[in-house]
């Protein structure tokens, strides 16, 4: 029997119908990839999660779940000066990990993403740990500032940085996070990845390191969808904003602009997962809106769950994803697995899930003139949408196929386990 202890960054599916809170969908790769796991014979699975509302270990489904937080537990003034002590001295105590490490017992420990600082328990005990890579924290500290423009420099709030927090801070904190994963990166001697982007970036920091590749699982809402051109609504894009300045929601909006008063005017522009209003990257996405004459033109659905998702991808004639960094964002693949004809930048791990002009039409990130033409271009020609369509869903259906992806991981489990067996036997390392 192999006992996996995974570390993630917010409560699976199981923990929040157990706390009876909402589901978080941004989570929801590792909500399948758990489900994909979860009755592998010979697997015995432990899953530890940061989360806000501590709870006692339990077991459900064969599968035994720690609670290892909470992320921000105080309230009023002392929130505020915690928010700033960790600014000033980022946490990099892992006793509580090592204590559900001591718990559970694993022969690998597992851990998803470096913006956590799960993965700097690597290097420092017999219990061998692999990294899973999913966004890039050091290029989204340097890409991100391509998408600070007027309307947010003139939505930035006072008051949220004097609470430590708003898009400034949030910006420095980022450079935390990039300094601590380059660390993680440099001392993990097994990283997973999906995209030659992420592949680059491990080999520049660490070039002894063991990569491995293993794709992401898509909620099933997605496979079962199949978008039609007939069905489709002629002038409508639809796109996702979960960050008005890393995810180029300005250079959408300005795409948009164009179009409108140039060679589609009827065109319309649907977004979800937009930045509350009340912040300053909802208050950014709004002002431009204003700003550009879009206010009849552009509708934010706010956040919404994948049934909702796949009626606009179904409906819309163009999926658009501008954003200025992403490694395989899951908005794009998602897409591609309902077949609606994408547009998205050639930016980070994209042109790894999606050839141009083949699977979608890739255009420079931050260039709203490029972004327009490509939108005009499967606006205006059917038979290249059709293309892309039946490509792009090939693909994804390929790439996302739960056994497939399940055989990979496995078969990274025990590739890692059978390297460190080898590494005990000619030296050994040294156990907590």
């Amino acid at each position: 029997m192999m006992r996996v202890l995974w570390f993630v960054n917010m409560p699976l599916a199981a923990v929040a119908r157990r706390q009876g809170k909402p589901l978080i969908h941004q989570g929801s790769w590792l909500d399948q990839l758990e489900l994909a796991l979860r009755h592998t014979p010979g697997l015995s699975l432990g899953i530890a999660a940061q989360t806000e509302s501590p709870y006692e270990p339990f077991r459900h489904e064969g599968v035994t779940y720690y609670g290892v937080g909470p992320m921000d537990v105080s309230m009023g003034g002392r929130r505020v000066a915690e928010r700033w002590r960790r600014l000033v001295w980022p946490d990099t105590d892992v006793d509580l990990y090592r204590r559900v490490i001591r718990e559970f017992r694993p022969d690998l420990v597992h851990v998803h993403g470096t913006e956590q600082r799960f993965g700097l328990l690597a290097g420092e005990s017999l219990t061998p740990v692999v990294l899973s890579i999913q966004g890039v924290m050091s290029v989204c500290e340097i890409m991100e500032t391509r998408g600070r423009d007027a309307s947010l420099l003139l939505s930035l709030s006072p008051s949220l940085f004097a609470r430590g927090t708003g898009a400034l801070l949030d910006h420095a904190a980022l450079k935390g996070r990039a300094r601590r994963e380059r660390d993680i990166i440099q001392r993990c001697r097994h990283i997973i990845g999906r995209t030659r982007f992420d592949a680059d970036f491990v080999r520049v920091l660490n070039p002894g390191a063991h990569y491995y590749h293993c794709d992401e699982l898509i909620r099933p809402e997605f496979r079962a969808a199949i978008w039609e051109q007939g069905k489709s609504e002629p002038h409508t894009v639809y796109s996702t904003a979960g960050g008005y300045a890393r995810k180029g929601m300005g250079t959408l909006l300005r795409a948009t602009a164009l179009l409108r008063s140039g060679p589609a005017p009827q065109v319309r522009l649907r977004f979800a997962g937009a930045p509350d209003s009340r912040s300053e990257e909802g208050r950014a996405t709004m002002r431009e809106i204003r700003r550009l004459g879009l206010g009849d033109r552009v509708t934010s659905l706010g956040r919404v769950g994948p049934r909702d998702l796949v009626t606009e991808l179904l409906a819309a004639r163009v999926f658009a994803l501008p954003t200025h960094v992403d490694n395989s964002p899951n908005s794009l693949a998602e897409a591609m697995m309902v077949g609606t004809p994408c547009v998205a930048s050639a930016a980070g791990g994209i042109p790894t899930l999606a050839r141009d002009c083949i699977e979608a039409l890739l255009v420079q990130d931050g260039d709203p003139y490029a972004l327009a033409g490509a939108i005009l271009r499967l606006l205006e020609d059917d038979q290249l949408a059709l293309q892309l369509s039946a490509n792009a869903r090939v693909g994804a259906l390929e790439r996302h196929d739960s056994q497939k992806v399940r055989e990979a991981l496995i078969g990274i489990y025990r590739a890692v386990l059978d390297d460190e067996q080898h590494r005990r036997s000619v030296g050994g390392r040294r156990e907590w």
